[in-house]
């Protein structure tokens, strides 16, 4: 069965959460990071309103599920407001609405591949001192008595 990729910039709609799965197969016993945020897909066309230049015709809230290793440090990075390019498999989630029990809500939710902070209102960027590399090992030579077999 073939997967359908969807990818979307839009803006993040409140602090991502963090949270810490139990171990499995897959993780090699270790407990898996799993970020939730949701997204707001802005989808700009532009407006006959000559005071605008851009209107949302039919945007709509995503859920992002992102369960790669480096969640951790994505979630000190990602803040509401900053805008992201997410790429993943979407799909419609339902979950029971805690207000009414009983009762189903639905939403789209997409978990992420991958995500990429956008320039937008991005005002400075640190990184961090690149580690140094350990010095590669000297190659070992061979002993005189097993060089024959080696091309002159």
């Amino acid at each position: 069965m073939a997967k359908s990729t969807f990818i979307f910039d839009g803006n993040i709609g409140q602090l991502p959460k963090l949270t810490f799965q139990p171990a499995n197969e897959r993780s090699n016993g270790e407990p898996r990071p799993l970020l939730v945020f949701s997204v707001k897909y802005d989808r700009l066309v532009r407006s006959d309103d000559p005071n605008k230049r851009f209107e949302d015709k039919g945007g709509f809230w995503i859920r992002i599920d992102y369960w790669k290793r480096n969640a951790e440090q994505l979630n000190r990075l990602l803040g509401k407001g900053m805008r992201v390019r997410i790429e993943g498999e979407l799909r419609l989630d339902e979950w029971p609405d805690s207000d009414n029990p009983g009762q189903m809500l639905s939403g789209m939710a997409l978990t992420a591949e991958s995500i990429a902070i956008l320039p937008s209102r991005v005002r400075s960027i640190t990184m961090d001192e690149r580690q140094q590399q350990p010095a590669p090992q000297q190659q070992q030579q061979i002993p005189p008595q097993y060089d024959y077999d080696i091309p002159q």
